[in-house]
């Protein structure tokens, strides 16, 4: 039987104007049923909450990663892979909103704090999809964005992952991509679909996500093993 894959998060997942990201090459491989839910410019706090990134009109049309959960089906896919917080990485829009971890696994968290937003992406997938295999894909390091604050959420994420018993695809230190690297940014992203190379850093290529992406998530949720 046909097993099915969902994607929540971001343009990395969506996978930017052309529309293939870090899952598309994955669900190929191996045959899976791939609903891709996740948006372009997407964001861990409540986008109408965040100031960097796209302008304020734009940001009210995207749902956040929580907003995706929610309006996604009932029916309960085989995985779930979701990735967040590349557009809440700007200094402008979440200096002094990082916030922290709570002890309670009630819901009821503070979505105004990168933190409680995250914690609140965790429960509505635990509460929704239970029986999923569930994993964070921490994407990997990217000019543009302060690398201090990259630091920071990363953290955060890990340790609300550790939290709620998810896996994380840890491709921020451990995936052998970092696009701050001159000769890795040209050769690996883009951002222009007419000119798959020599981009600012954020979004790979489809043949960038195979080499870099694909190896870390097979491994982490076990496919192609006997």
């Amino acid at each position: 039987m046909e097993k099915v894959l969902y994607g929540f998060g971001d343009s990395l997942v969506d996978g930017h104007c052309i529309h293939v990201g870090m899952l598309d090459a994955l669900a190929e491989k191996y045959g899976l049923a791939y609903h891709k839910y996740a948006v372009n410019g997407a964001t861990v706090i409540p986008n109408d909450e965040i100031a960097g990134g796209l302008d304020a009109q734009d940001r009210k049309r995207v749902p956040d990663v929580a907003a995706q959960i929610q309006a996604a089906p009932e029916e309960v896919p085989d995985y779930i892979v979701f990735d967040g917080l590349t557009n809440d990485a700007y200094l402008s829009s979440i200096e002094g909103r990082v916030g922290k971890m709570t002890l309670s696994y009630g819901g009821d968290y503070d979505r105004a704090t990168f933190y409680g937003a995250f914690e609140r992406i965790c429960f509505l997938l635990r509460e929704k999809y239970m029986d999923s295999r569930i994993f964070y894909v921490c994407v990997h390091r990217m000019p543009g964005r302060d690398m201090e604050l990259q630091e920071v959420l990363q953290k955060a994420a890990r340790e609300v992952c550790g939290k709620w018993s998810i896996p994380c695809v840890d491709i921020f230190r451990q995936g052998q991509i970092n696009t701050c690297v001159e000769e890795m940014r040209r050769r690996y992203t883009y951002d222009r679909a007419e000119r798959l190379a020599d981009g600012s850093g954020t979004h790979l290529t489809p043949a960038g996500y195979e080499r870099w992406y694909l190896p870390m998530l097979e491994a982490a949720m076990g496919l192609g093993k006997p």
